[in-house]
C-alpha cells in the first residue's frame, strides 16, 4: 500500500505540474481562434516553439506512461479514485504559482476531496 501512495503521489504531481505549464504556455499565446485548417497548423507550430507548452506536453505524456505502469501493478477500482489528488494539486499550484484567487467553496472542495481519498484508503 505504501508504494501505491508513492506512485499515485508522483503521478498526480506530474499531471498537475503539466497542467500548470500548459496554462502558462497558453497565457503567452495571443489567444486561440481556429477558423480553418491552416490556423490549426499555425497553432501547432506556435505551440511547439513555446517552452511551457512543450515541457507541459512532455510531462503529460510521461504521466500517461506512468499511469500505464500503475495500472499494471494495482487495481483500477483503487487507483482511479486516488487520482482526485490531482485536483488538490492543481488548485494549490493555481493559487501559489498562477496567482488565481480561491473562494471558500474551493477550499471546501479540497477538504472534501482529501477526506474522500482518506476514506477510500481507510480500512
Amino acid at each position: 500500500m505504501r508504494y501505491l501512495l508513492f506512485w499515485i503521489f508522483i503521478y498526480t504531481l506530474i499531471l498537475a505540474i503539466s497542467q500548470v505549464l500548459l496554462k502558462l504556455g497558453v497565457n503567452r499565446l495571443e489567444g486561440i481562434t481556429i477558423h480553418n485548417p491552416r490556423e490549426v497548423l499555425a497553432l501547432i507550430f506556435t505551440a511547439l516553439k513555446n517552452p511551457y507548452i512543450l515541457f507541459g506536453t512532455l510531462l503529460l505524456g510521461s504521466s500517461f506512461l506512468l499511469w500505464l505502469v500503475i495500472l499494471s501493478w494495482f487495481k483500477l477500482s483503487l487507483v482511479f479514485p486516488l487520482t482526485a489528488l490531482t485536483y488538490v494539486f492543481v488548485a494549490l499550484f493555481s493559487y501559489f504559482l498562477l496567482g488565481e484567487k480561491m473562494l471558500w467553496q474551493n477550499y471546501a472542495g479540497i477538504v472534501f476531496l482529501a477526506a474522500g481519498v482518506f476514506f477510500l484508503l481507510y480500512k
